[in-house]
């Protein structure tokens, strides 16, 4: 099942100005969290986790990495004890794990839409260029995508459910600013960060809403877009409540009820 991982790490050494890992080295952490170093499974093309930048805390940092699929490695209690951030070795003081099943994500009450706190740099790799847009099929597709790749197969989404959900899915609101950020590879890639919502159409069926509601909570652990291994498109979400088909009493009615 997809699993949050939160750890907190204290630097054995303080330096006065803070450190601030490269995307490689974050990548790195995130494999040596996972998969060991003697992992079966580095090369595969769509990895089954995602981190966040470092959040600094005094002492050191808060690490944010999230497992996206079944069979969640107990590599990751054998690594709590200590890990390295570059240069920098660092005391684990805190473990906190946050698990969630994919049928829990894919059950629970639909929601009209999903407000979307971009954390870190967002960018989409469309053959081979990289697009700077936020477009609300690829947000919502880069999440699909993993979510069809390590969800059991009963709870994939198929193409033709796919196109009803992006028929329906709108861009509403963004307050977003592009910046440039170190691919850790000689290239700088420009992504956006800031905050965004997406909406359903009102005439958007039963069945897309509860999809893409599935689709939104599975973003908080999977991030958006390319290089989610790298740090990039960490992804905080607000779920936007469907809204009440009830009738509204009108105002006669109202009235006339109060005064009986």
């Amino acid at each position: 099942m997809p699993v949050i991982v939160e750890l907190r790490l204290r630097a054995e050494r303080v330096t006065r100005t803070p450190y601030i890992p490269t995307t490689v080295q974050m990548h790195g952490l995130a494999c040596t969290l996972f998969e060991g170093e003697h992992s079966q499974t580095h090369d595969r093309q769509e990895k089954p986790f995602s981190i966040w930048p470092l959040e600094p805390v005094p002492d050191g940092w808060l690490l944010r990495a999230a497992w996206l699929a079944d069979g969640f490695p107990q590599q990751v209690l054998a690594s709590s004890g200590r890990l390295r951030v570059g240069p920098v070795s660092c005391a684990v003081s805190d473990l906190a794990l946050h698990p969630e099943s994919f049928t829990d994500l894919a059950s629970g009450p639909a929601c009209d839409g999903v407000r979307l706190d971009f954390r870190s740099p967002v960018y989409f790799s469309q053959n081979g260029t990289s697009v700077v847009t936020p477009e609300p099929r690829l947000i919502a597709g880069s999440w699909r995508r993993r979510w069809n790749t390590c969800a059991p197969e009963d709870l994939a989404i198929p193409d033709d459910d796919w196109r009803a959900i992006t028929q329906s899915l709108r861009l509403t609101e963004f307050t977003l600013t592009t910046q440039p950020h170190d691919t850790g590879y000689g290239r700088t890639r420009h992504g956006f960060t800031g905050t965004a919502t997406l909406r359903l159409a009102p005439a958007a069926t039963s069945q897309a809403r509860a999809q893409f509601t599935t689709l939104a909570r599975y973003a908080r652990f999977t991030g958006t877009g390319a290089q989610t291994t790298h740090a990039f498109g960490a992804t905080a979400t607000s779920p936007i409540p469907a809204r009440s088909h009830a009738h509204p009493v009108p105002r006669e009615s109202t009235a006339l009820a109060a005064s009986t």
